[in-house]
């Protein structure tokens, strides 16, 4: 490596630094201030308050300025039945306060985190009899502690909450009725008997109105969203032992499909699509983490609080120039609890490849070996004694039969994760604390004496802090800290950011004829055909490492301007994300041997002599160590108006929001973004909801005077179940519908920057640089100053309904035209010295998008040991080209366009008709030229589509379907029974194909099982199956792509399965632990599919891929 150059490198990199420590610096001390602030501020939270004959509106008001906590109630349950309020409050607590003022109201009330949850009582006299403590513990229907729940004696007034444990005591006489309740469960009664110790499970309510969900850049409750939304929550989310974030969403969201590509440590890359496809460009989401943009690969699922897809116009319109392509917003979590809680997870688990394609043995290689060169009419390769040494193993060390799959390939190998967190809350500060550690392991054999470690394998470290603090009764601030460390590691194999690619590649070509891996001195062995063995790839060949480490501070505060206008309040947000990556590459050159075997001498066992001989000029040589750094910082800066105000029957609420952002890449110039977005809501009677949103934004994609842009979108929705006629009703307790329609952007429109301005290059040499001495300037790409981001319209109708308090349907019907798409122009002639290349590319691509989802959930709890949830979705995406400026192809093509009104992703090809039966069927059938290749008996026939009696591309046709599926669906249910909980996951998707092609597809220097049913003569003769047309040692026009090859890759696959148990509670304080939960689960169990061979994973596109992985992990879970 060049140590100046390093220098250079990291001088501008320490730089960095420094503003980092300096961001970092001014954090903390904004942290002590707000610190300093609350040991000034606490005694503010107590409440003094003095009011005669006053509305409880207003008094509710009063205690909200005072305490901080936020109330919900819905206003003609509550202050329709409120009497008023009479009360003289000293410096009390905020839980004494509302025990006075509720103690003569028909009305109870309940705290959630700083939320208090006002709802009706019913007020029926009883008569009181002899009363004894009752006590027991409230759990959720996984057998997490629920805190804050509303236990009442029902007809009376009398109630308690749970507390930080979940647990509750409350005096009530025999035969009298506890009423359990919490917000988003469904109510549950429970007769008072002899017993004096009660335990509560809890079920979510389907489709709760009350229940708080997360849009963008805030939170509405659930009846007032007029969007479509999708969310799940922390406990669904971790079922899934999966190291990705991204891999745990699959199947669980309506609208997102999530398709992993590669299994490799550290690199399992997974494809995010939310409705489908709508460009040719880029086409993943927006991911935002707490507001500020992250990659779901490096984020711990033990952090995480919910994911939310927003999926409309309405619900993305606020993003403006990069909200077409749907939104994911991930939650992660915070204090609540007063009493600091301790939760410590341990996970261990085994991996393996349920999927790989393995070679024939030895015996099969060499026959197949024969048969190929018998049909190109060429001699045998091995003779019937050599057939008969490789089929009986007698001698081993010349006629090898070496299975390199077992050789290479580990049977499993080893992830774990650990996680320690720590919450908990005092009346001003709420605090979240998390680490976690997960280590990763490969399924490759290394060997164990090297001097250096070329396995693959991931060690990842996470840490968030997200601290809450109140300030003062008008102002809070909060403070959140993330980062990981992450260290990859590989062997180097031929270089590049993907070493599996020519490790799998050349493990397949190597049949088992070769022994090996190593000649009796320790030097590789290799073939004749294969310049780069995969052992010597994998072991000899170095190492790479990649260490990734990034660290986010993001640090708000706000302000309530009530002082100004009640319910108006400013927030102010600022982020700095550093993150840096490292390569290291660490490489040698190795001696490679091919096994010689000479018949004109022999040993002393008078058998033909085997000798090694070097391969080619390669030599040993040490590592030779270089690498490079890259380091890349975003700042962020929101900055909020919010206003809310509620007047009789209506409720008003607005949002303004100016957002900068600036994204540095090494000397890179910033990519920048800066922009106004509002959202406008008004509701009338918690019946009738209408909501605005827009975006003003810029983007530097673009040449000045073409950088803003407006998005906006208007939804409305009716919540028919509110209304006199349905209210109450006991089979229909939620209807409601929703449309919206809007117009959002895409600004990444491609990977080249500056499209805008003229690409020149000077080329050529010249006297002292002189143009026109051997100089030329070339024209790389013309400018187009009127580049535009794309735009969707899109249009969704919603239905949401619920039965029964037990099931929940969510039905969506959505349309999106995209136009604007940026695509090269091909319609235009070449122009003399101007070739197309150079032309610029333009916004002249339109797609249509369309489909449907629908979300069906059945929740019960049967009695307190027992209940049951299930969920099942399924979601239809598909598009069409409507304009590619693609040349029309002459009138004698069977299909005259190959993308105009297909679906982006859709293949061509040859469609097989049969296999040719023999030289007189060729004779008699059209003209094959098909690469350029003569056909013989036992290739394809393929079909003559344009009837011109001659077979080459004009006969191509669309096949199959787009490598996209336009089906996405999942199925999860979960059961709790006492101690026990089952979940299991079924995730598929439909209307998809993939090309299947390369080593270990082709009958191409190595074999594979389906080639042992290739056609022959004989075979065609007997009525034999026949599944691979004939193989050959040359070029043929069998393999090519053609309906043979591209294959529907549909699948359903048992994704998750998880089974736990929660140890009594008198085990686990045995212990020192509130609770003590051991649990084991699965990840890619089980996979049904039509691909004709279980050697392919649908998922993966070609055979090159790391397979992905399958799971078993085991774990155990404490809570003190």
């Amino acid at each position: 490596m060049n140590l100046n150059a390093f220098i250079k490198t990291a001088m501008p990199i320490a730089g960095r630094y420094k503003k980092i420590l300096l961001v970092m610096r001014v954090t903390v001390f904004l942290l002590l201030m707000g610190l300093m602030q609350v040991s000034a501020s606490s005694v503010a939270q107590r409440i003094t308050l003095s009011s005669k004959n006053a509305d409880l509106q207003d008094v509710i008001e009063q205690l909200r300025k005072q305490s901080g906590y936020n109330f919900l109630y819905i206003k003609k349950d509550v202050l329709g039945r409120a009497k008023p309020v009479t009360a003289q409050l000293n410096d009390v607590t905020i839980e004494e306060a509302l025990n006075k003022i509720f103690t003569a109201q028909p009305l109870v009330y309940q705290i959630k985190d700083k939320t208090v949850i006002i709802k009706p009582s019913l007020d029926k006299p009883s008569v009181r009899a002899e009363q004894k403590p009752v006590t027991g513990k409230v759990k959720d229907e996984t057998g997490e502690t629920l805190i804050g729940v509303s236990v009442l004696i029902k007809g009376t007034k009398t109630g308690t909450v749970t507390n930080s444990e979940g647990s509750y005591t409350i005096q009530a006489e025999p035969g009298s009725v506890l009423v359990f309740s919490y917000i988003g469960y469904q109510t549950q009664e429970i007769t008072v008997g002899t017993e004096s110790n009660i335990n509560v499970s809890l079920i979510a309510v389907a489709g709760g109105l009350d229940e708080v969900v997360v849009v963008a850049y805030g939170t509405q409750k659930k009846e007032t969203v007029t969007g479509a939304i999708s969310s799940i929550k922390t406990k669904e989310i971790k079922q899934s032992p999966a190291a990705n974030l991204a891999v745990t969403l699959a199947g669980r969201l309506p609208g997102l499909t999530s398709i992993q590509r590669s299994g490799q440590p550290g690199r399992d890359i997974t494809q995010l699509f939310i409705r489908g496809q709508g460009t040719v460009n880029a086409q993943s989401p927006i991911i935002l983490v707490d507001g500020i943009e992250r990659d779901l690969t490096y984020i711990d699922p033990n952090e995480v609080e919910s994911v939310t897809i927003l999926k409309d116009a309405s619900s993305t319109a606020i993003f403006g120039v990069r909200g077409a392509n749907g939104v994911i917003l991930v939650t992660t979590k915070r204090g609540t609890s007063e009493t600091p809680e301790i939760n410590f997870v341990a996970e261990a688990g085994a991996q393996d490849f349920p999927r790989f394609i393995s070679p024939v043995n030895a015996y099969d290689f060499a026959t197949l070996k024969n048969l190929a060169l018998t049909n190109d009419g060429l001699p045998a390769e091995y003779s019937s004694q050599s057939l008969k040494y490789y089929k009986t193993q007698e001698d081993p060390l010349r006629y090898a039969n070496t299975d390199w799959r077992k050789l290479l390939i580990k049977d499993y190998s080893y992830q774990q994760r650990y996680n320690l967190n720590v919450s908990g809350a005092s009346k001003t500060t709420k605090y979240f604390v998390n680490a976690g550690y997960l280590n990763q392991g490969g399924q490759f054999n290394t060997e164990k004496d090297l001097s250096y470690d070329p396995s693959f394998k991931l060690n990842r470290y996470n840490f968030r802090s997200n601290i809450d603090i109140q300030l003062n009764k008008n102002l809070k601030a909060f403070l959140n800290v993330a980062g990981y460390l992450e260290q990859r590691n590989s062997p180097y194999a031929l270089g590049g950011d993907n070493p599996t690619d020519w490790i799998i590649y050349f493990m397949n070509r190597m049949p088992a004829v070769v022994p090996g891996p190593l000649t009796p001195d320790g030097q590789v062995i290799t073939y004749s055909d294969i310049d780069h063995p995969a052992y010597g790839l994998i072991n000899r060949s170095g190492y790479t490492q990649q260490k990734r480490s990034n660290v986010l501070a993001t640090y708000g505060m706000e302000q309530n301007l009530d002082f100004i206008t009640k319910g108006l309040s400013a927030r102010a947000v600022v982020s700095f994300d550093a993150r840096t990556v490292n390569n290291l590459e660490a490489t040698r050159k190795y001696e490679k041997y091919i096994q010689i075997i000479n018949p004109n001498l022999q040993g002393a066992d008078g058998r033909d002599s085997v000798y090694y001989r070097p391969f080619n000029n390669d030599q040993n040589t040490p590592l030779s160590i270089g690498g490079g750094r890259n380091f890349e910082t975003l700042s962020n800066f929101q900055g909020f108006i919010n206003y809310a105000k509620t007047i009789g029957k209506h409720d008003f609420s607005g949002m303004l929001l100016y957002q900068q952002q600036n994204n540095v890449i090494n000397n890179e110039l910033p990519f920048k973004l800066m922009g106004l977005a509002s959202r406008f809501t008004y509701g009338y009677n918690s019946r009738y909801f209408l909501e605005f949103n827009a975006g003003y934004n810029g983007s530097e994609q673009f040449a000045e005077g073409q950088r803003f842009g407006f998005f906006p979108a208007v939804s409305a929705s009716w919540l028919i179940s509110n209304e006199s006629f349905l209210q109450n009703n006991p089979v229909v307790n939620l209807l409601k519908l929703r449309g919206s329609f809007g117009k959002v952007g895409n600004d990444r429109i491609g990977s080249r920057r500056f499209l805008y301005l003229d690409d020149i290059q000077v080329v050529g040499g010249g006297f002292s640089g002189s143009l026109g001495n051997a100089q030329t300037i070339n024209y790389n790409l013309l400018k187009n100053a009127q580049l535009q981001w794309e735009v969707a319209k899109k249009y969704n109708l919603g239905l949401e309904m619920g039965l029964f308090n037990q099931f929940n349907l969510v039905a969506d019907v959505f349309y999106e035209k995209r136009d604007n798409i940026l695509r090269n122009r091909g319609t235009i002639p070449e122009l003399n010295g101007l070739p197309i290349s150079v032309l610029p590319p333009v916004n002249i691509g339109v797609v249509e998008n369309k489909g449907f989802e629908v979300e069906l959930n059945y929740k019960k709890s049967f009695n307190k040991d027992l209940s049951v949830l299930a969920r099942v979705n399924l979601n239809y995406a598909t598009n069409r080209q409507i304009y590619a400026d693609e040349p029309l192809l002459p009138e004698d093509y069977a299909y005259r366009y190959r993308e105009t009104g297909y679906r982006i992703g859709q293949m061509f090809g040859y469609q097989v008709d049969r296999y040719f039966r023999d030289a007189n069927d060729i004779a008699n059938s059209p003209v094959q030229n098909v690469g350029g290749h003569e056909s013989r008996p036992g290739d394809f026939k393929y079909k003559d589509l344009n009837n011109d009696n001659l077979i080459n591309e004009r006969d191509m046709a669309p096949i199959g379907y787009s490598t996209v599926p336009e089906y996405q669906y999942g199925a999860a249910f979960n059961l709790t029974y006492k101690g026990f909980d089952f979940s299991v996951l079924f995730q598929g998707i439909s209307n998809v194909s993939n090309y299947y092609s390369d080593q270990g597809v082709f009958a191409d220097k190595n074999y594979v099982a389906r080639h042992l049913e290739s056609w022959t003569a004989e075979r065609a003769a007997s009525g034999m199956p026949i599944n691979y047309p004939r193989i050959s040692t040359q070029s043929n026009p069998n393999e090519r792509p053609n309906s043979f090859f591209i294959l529907n890759a549909s699948y359903l696959r048992l994704k998750n399965m998880e089974i736990g148990y929660s140890l009594p509670s008198k085990w686990s304080s045995a212990i020192g632990a509130k609770r003590l939960r051991i649990y084991a689960n699965g990840l890619n169990l089980f996979t049904w599919d039509k691909l004709p061979t279980k050697e392919f994973d649908p998922e993966l596109t070609n055979s090159r891929d790391y397979p992905i992985t399958r799971l078993y992990n085991f774990g155990v879970n404490f809570t003190f």
